[in-house]
């Protein structure tokens, strides 16, 4: 019985400081104050709750004075620790996303009508990205025949040093060659650049991305030096990769009319897909880091089926990876015929 008191209250007294140090980052990444401020806001407050919830004293507190046990000045002090966690908490998590001044090529919402198996998307970017330049968006409205669309690729963009840092995007392809990008994104307001951490305390929306090939891809493709892409043709069949694409696009028009925060590790570039696929990803145990760092998720993949098994991860990796030097989409006349020369090998 003693042992288990110990360690629960052990547990109990973690828990408060993982607690304060959680909230007291949470301020400096949520609020709008100047700099300086949120870092003092962010070293008080778990300051502030270690000194109630681990040490009794009646200086700064006159009204405890009365309480002459140590233990009772400490549980009332605990009283106090525990509701300003619980206010911040409830602030905190009760908070929506605001409006900002975004970045141009993060302006508009993409939605989607139905209408039967046509869509047609709005907001649909086709932006225009030249080496050394600004970009410049574009925004149109596409018409696609879902019964035309007959496959999908998975997209691997490394980043960064570490093995553990990618982004991923789908792209859902169409009888006629077309191509529509999916990517889930941490939408920038101007000024501001994307920041993993801040992506675990509610601090951006999240973007879905709809976008031709020719945008998206070359996008990165023409950075400096450039980003490397792996294409992996997904293993589906054109019926399940439909549904999955209207659940995509039912998601991306619930996103325009209610915004929801960019999560780092639950509503990620690749959480976001795996949570609009539970079916395919229930045999993955939440452990699994294949899961939620999309560095590592080559191989989860292919454990799946979703893509070529047939190699070691490595091996794969590096045939799928596009070849360097490759030609500008404004030298090809459409969208379609630049996706056909990026898979061509030539």
């Amino acid at each position: 019985m003693r042992y288990a008191r110990l360690v629960g209250r052990a547990a109990l007294n973690s828990t408060i400081v993982l607690l304060a140090l959680y909230f007291g980052l949470a301020l400096f990444y949520w609020l709008g104050w100047p700099v300086w401020l949120r870092q003092v806001g962010a070293v008080l407050f778990p300051v502030a709750i270690g000194l109630l919830w681990f040490f009794p004293t009646d200086r700064f507190w006159p009204r405890l004075r009365h309480l002459h046990r140590p233990a009772d000045r400490l549980l009332a002090q605990r009283g106090v620790a525990a509701l300003l966690l619980g206010v911040l908490a409830t602030a905190y998590m009760t908070k929506t996303p605001v409006e900002q001044d975004w970045v141009p090529l993060m302006g508009r919402h993409a939605t989607a009508t139905i209408d039967g198996n046509i869509v047609t998307l709005s907001n649909y970017r086709d932006a225009v990205h030249r080496t050394g330049q600004p970009s410049i968006p574009v925004w149109t409205t596409a018409r696609f025949d879902l019964s035309q669309l007959d496959g999908a690729d998975l997209v691997i963009q490394p980043f960064g040093t570490s093995k553990a840092t990618a982004h991923i995007l789908l792209s859902f392809r169409f009888a006629d060659g077309s191509h529509v990008v999916v990517s889930m994104e941490s939408r920038q307001a101007k000024g501001k650049s994307f920041d993993a951490i801040a992506g675990f305390f509610r601090h951006d929306q999240l973007y879905p991305e709809l976008a031709t090939e020719r945008d998206l891809f070359w996008e990165r493709l023409s950075r400096t030096p450039p980003d490397n892409l792996q294409i992996y043709p997904i293993r589906q069949s054109p019926e399940t990769l439909r549904a999955y694409f209207r659940r995509i696009l039912a998601f991306a028009n619930d996103i325009s009319t209610q915004p929801k925060f960019y999560s780092t590790l639950d509503e990620s570039c690749m959480t976001a897909f795996i949570n609009l696929a539970p079916e395919s990803f229930a045999s993955v145990p939440v452990y699994d880091v294949r899961r939620w760092i999309p560095g590592y998720s080559l191989s989860l993949f292919q454990q799946l089926g979703l893509v070529d098994n047939s190699l070691p991860a490595a091996q794969l990796e590096r045939l799928r990876t596009l070849r360097p030097g490759l030609r500008p989409p404004s030298e090809f006349p459409s969208d379609a015929a630049w996706s056909a020369y990026l898979r061509s090998g030539k």
